[in-house]
């Protein structure tokens, strides 16, 4: 059975909604934290409270840390190995300028040199975090390129080198960023070259989406079968956060289950950040969960009707608007 991975996407699948979407609708094998930097200072308050155990129990969760020192690295992985999580992800995908231009995140694709003497000091047992916990997994997630697809080939030459515990991969280029296809042929390739197990991630909105690749996955005639273990799912997972119970049980989300959450969630948000980051951070959200309004003028009238509410009783407002909307 392919297992389900909730992906870490900036601002919106932080502790506060991984919890709120265990509570409600469950089903998810894996959740991965937004990205840390270690360069900023890993248990800065707003780092530390992805990662404190407290704030993830009952949820097997890999932080992802973004940087390309392995100093940097091994410390930081250290200090979470002390937490007590057993997996550390790292992030070659973030297609962000800002994180790029530093050649982090998708930025170091266009390096190859630069990656391999990263992962070199992530791996080597010499100082490295691996030398105190060598039971540690470390995964990857990575894109298929920078701009050119034919970067791929030494990406993978790269990663090929190191034992991954998973390899996951989103199918785009960094300047796709989420634009156009999954390249798909892409992605056979990896399967094809790669020995570790290998995790999709990337346009999976529903569960249709899902039953479809699993067909492709599962053809032996096509290269793939046998070596997708998993399955990541992150924008998909915030249109519908009833996706991966659908998926598993055959049981959509209502539309009273969505609306409870949303209520729940906004309320979480309030309890920690105060009301106004709460809205700002439900705004996010709702950018995605408009996205089941079919009909797209009707879409942007209650999103914009969203976005401009100021203050707890006229984003409660707003939010009736939508439901009345929605399906």
């Amino acid at each position: 059975m392919i297992k389900l991975y909730l992906a870490p996407m900036e601002e919106l699948t932080g502790y506060i909604f991984r919890n709120a979407v265990n509570r409600h609708f469950g089903h998810i094998d894996k959740y991965f934290t937004p990205f840390l930097s270690p360069d900023n200072r890993i248990m800065k308050t707003r780092s530390a409270r992805e990662i404190i155990p407290a704030n993830n129990e009952g949820l097997y969760v890999v932080p992802q840390l973004l940087t390309n020192d392995p100093p940097q690295f091994n410390d930081a992985a250290k200090l979470i190995c002390d937490m007590g999580y057993q997996e550390i992800n790292i992030n070659f995908g973030c297609p962000s300028n800002t994180v790029a231009s530093k050649f982090k995140g998708s930025g170091i694709l266009r390096s190859p040199e630069l990656m391999d003497r990263f992962l070199d000091g992530v791996f080597d047992k010499k100082g490295s975090a691996l030398s105190q916990y060598p039971d540690l997994r470390i995964s990857v997630k990575t894109r298929v390129g920078y701009n050119e697809t034919s970067d791929f080939e030494k990406v993978l030459d790269i990663l090929d080198l190191y034992p991954f515990y998973e390899i996951i991969i989103h199918p785009r280029l960094k300047k796709d960023l989420y634009n156009h296809k999954p390249r798909m042929e892409l992605f056979r390739s990896a399967c094809a070259k790669l020995t570790g197990d290998i995790v999709y991630n990337g346009d999976i909105f529903s569960a249709a989406d899902f039953n479809a690749l699993t067909e492709l996955f599962d053809d032996p005639s096509d290269g793939y079968a046998g070596k997708v273990t998993a399955a990541m799912i992150g924008r998909g997972a915030i249109k519908d956060p009833g996706i991966f119970r659908q998926i598993r049980t055959d049981k959509a989300g209502t539309k009273a289950e969505l609306f409870d959450f949303l209520d729940e969630l906004y309320e979480d948000y309030k309890e920690v950040l105060g009301t106004d980051n709460a809205i700002s951070k439900m705004k996010e959200v709702w950018s995605y969960v408009t996205l089941l309004i079919p009909d797209e003028k009707e879409r942007m009238r209650v999103l914009k009707t969203i976005v401009s509410a100021k203050g707890d009783a006229r984003y409660k407002d707003a939010v009736i608007v939508a439901k009345g909307k929605i399906r």
